[in-house]
């Protein structure tokens, strides 16, 4: 497999997930690692989440599009996403439970 194949089905996979493969070495882990959440969790869990949590969301997702207020997006901003991100595991894992009893 040739080096340009590796990197663009890289690309697409970070794409997949809701990343800008340019961003990866320019913003901190913080911001990725909550961008990745939010974006699998209004992709593939959206019927879980309260519409406060929603809006949290894409308010996250649509500042870190922009780097004027990627730039402005706190730590505890991340840390709210990751918590919203926690809870609907949780809900997850307990209706996967409750199937399988």
């Amino acid at each position: 497999m040739k080096s340009t194949d590796k990197t663009t089905n890289t690309n697409y996979w970070l794409k997949q997930n809701g990343l800008k493969p340019e961003l990866l070495t320019a913003v901190d882990v913080e911001l990725l690692q909550a961008q990745k959440i939010a974006h699998n969790l209004l992709k593939y869990h959206a019927r879980l989440l309260g519409m406060n949590q929603a809006a949290t969301l894409n308010n996250f997702l649509n500042a870190m599009m922009f780097g004027n207020k990627r730039r402005k997006i706190t730590k505890q901003q991340c840390y709210k996403v990751m918590n919203i991100g926690t809870e609907v595991n949780r809900k997850v894992f307990k209706q996967y439970r409750l199937l399988n009893k």
